[in-house]
């Protein structure tokens, strides 16, 4: 044997013996905390923190004697990797859209130097109830109310701990849980990057009407953005960095970041950063809801006022709509996509007709012809709306039928999109163009109208392989042609609610909640945990 394979072999034998050594002292260790869970939770039927019993208090201790109480996440006077790994997720949990008090963060804090044994239990409650949040989410649907949603996961949560105990990465296994649509990472990835710049401020302001007192506004405009910490107090005494920050805030509200205070900028300036985290926690609370989707499929978020057509993965348009106004909402659902009609006929809501059209036909004689309606018995008789004496007829007793014929005038413009639904809700052009220049469009009776409709139209076509070429789409509509466009491959179409979104740069946008209908799911959930911001 060589001098240098001696010295080889003696430094092998030497590590060997080192990592034996090493392995069973920290064995020895193991057993040591394993008697001493034993001894203090053997015999406990419940885990009770600051009065509250842990939501996985069985489960929790179901498994610890399903394995002798072997400890996972701390050692005899420290914690784990691991343990130092999940305590700093539920520190920064406020950027998955969650929030530390739901995990006894303050127990934890306090546990984690007095106590490691109540630290262990305390942390694997934690895992559970963490683990289960991203991958499900904590609010039941149906009674807005905070849940554990354990008996719907497809995995088993003690499998995961078992990982861990093995040597497995905590943070990789609860992320590989988290849903994998793109919207979703875009957005928590946005969230945590406002969340490092923007303090959760709870401060809400009061921000007087441009139009009233423009002077008013723009100096309540800059107390707001200080108070939010857009902008300091320094820098507000320069006008230009006030602009700067007042078009960042815009942007971030989903707004046009021209630097005017109109309305919704307004608006916005007045909510605290804590609400628009809870704005982002909703939004990613409800994509945790979702089943994938299909390869091809329409997606319309109405906060956004936005129209995405998707296939494949790859979003083929992206749309600007109008939708339902506040006392004319439009509804979440989803249905599927089966034809399009080229100069449509409007069959008037009797809604509208027996409200709207009929107080336009008392003012006015030539309602009806003006705007190109017909109107019909329920039996389908054609009426001269002339020979009728409007002003007897009232909403109650409106026994009539009101069409509109298609064409340019027609109030679903040149074509629409049918997806067949019980809330005869459907996508549109509209001859009102303006509108989709403003940044907040909630102005419709429920349906969709879409900016650009054509070009979605021609796309839809493009990717069905119709024997309608999109080609002569245009000439068909121009030539007055009312035309059925049966689908060969009929898509799914999802009308949806987020208040927050991410874009292709992972910058979030806090868009307005036009409906007010965040508020029911927030109360008993998120907020009922108030964090001390």
């Amino acid at each position: 044997m060589t001098y240098l394979t001696h010295i080889l072999a003696i430094s092998v034998f030497v590590t060997l013996s080192a990592c034996s050594g090493s392995d069973s002292e920290l064995e020895q260790e193991q057993a040591a905390i394993s008697e001493d869970l034993k001894t203090k939770f053997g015999k406990t039927t419940q885990l009770v923190y600051s009065g509250d019993t842990l939501l996985a208090s069985k489960e929790v201790l179901d498994y610890y004697k399903s394995v002798d109480f072997i400890p996972v996440w701390i050692r005899k006077d420290s914690l784990t990797k691991n343990g130092s790994a999940l305590l700093g997720m539920i520190q920064n949990s406020k950027d998955y859209g969650l929030l530390p008090e739901m995990y006894h963060y303050s127990s934890l804090s306090r546990m984690k130097d007095s106590s490691l044994l109540d630290t262990e239990m305390l942390l694997t409650n934690a895992f559970y109830l963490f683990t289960t949040h991203v991958t499900l989410g904590c609010v039941d649907q149906l009674t807005y109310q905070y849940v554990w949603k354990k008996d719907s996961l497809n995995f088993k949560l003690e499998d995961e701990l078992k990982k861990i105990a093995d040597g497995g990465n905590v943070v990789e296994i609860i992320n590989s849980h988290q849903p994998k649509f793109w919207e979703y990472q875009q957005l928590q990835k946005g969230l945590a990057s406002f969340l490092a710049i923007y303090p959760l401020d709870t401060n809400h302001y009061s921000i007087p009407a441009f139009k009233d007192d423009s002077i008013k506004c723009y100096i309540a405009a800059k107390e707001a953005l200080i108070g939010h910490e857009f902008l300091d107090s320094t820098s507000s005494l320069n006008d230009s960095i006030f602009i700067e920050k007042l078009k960042v805030f815009q942007s971030y509200s989903g707004l046009k970041d021209d630097a005017v205070v109109g309305k919704w900028t307004g608006r916005a300036l007045e909510k605290s950063n804590l609400d628009r985290f809870y704005q982002a926690a909703l939004s990613l609370e409800k994509w945790r809801w979702k089943s994938a989707y299909p390869k091809k499929y329409i997606r319309v978020n109405v906060p956004e006022f936005a129209l995405y057509f998707f296939d494949d993965g790859q979003v083929k348009r992206k749309h600007r709509v109008v939708v339902g106004a506040y006392l004319t909402q439009t509804p979440e659902f989803q249905a599927t996509m089966e034809r399009m009609i080229t100069n449509p006929f409007w069959s008037v809501p009797y809604s509208i007709a027996s409200t709207e059209i009929l107080y336009g036909a008392r003012k006015d004689s030539a309602y009806f012809a003006k705007r190109g309606y017909k109107v019909f018995l329920n039996d389908g008789a054609t009426v001269d709306p002339q020979t009728v004496d409007w002003t007897t007829v009232k909403e109650g007793n409106f026994g009539y039928r009101i069409r509109q014929d298609g064409g340019g005038g027609n109030s679903l413009g040149r074509i629409k999109f049918l997806f067949p639904n019980e809330h005869a809700v459907f996508i549109h052009d509209t001859p009102s163009k303006s509108l989709f220049g403003n940044d907040v469009r909630a102005y419709s009776h429920g349906c969709i109208r879409l900016h650009e409709p054509y070009e979605l139209a021609k796309e839809i076509i493009r990717l069905d392989q119709n024997k309608f070429q999109a080609d002569s789409l245009e000439s068909t509509i121009t030539r007055g042609f009312m035309r059925t466009i049966e689908l060969n491959d009929p898509f799914q179409v999802y009308i949806e609610y987020f208040t927050a979104s991410g874009d292709s740069s992972a910058s979030i946008k806090f868009h307005p909640d036009i409906y007010g209908r965040d508020d029911k799911f927030l109360k008993n959930t998120f907020k009922k945990f108030n964090p001390q911001i």
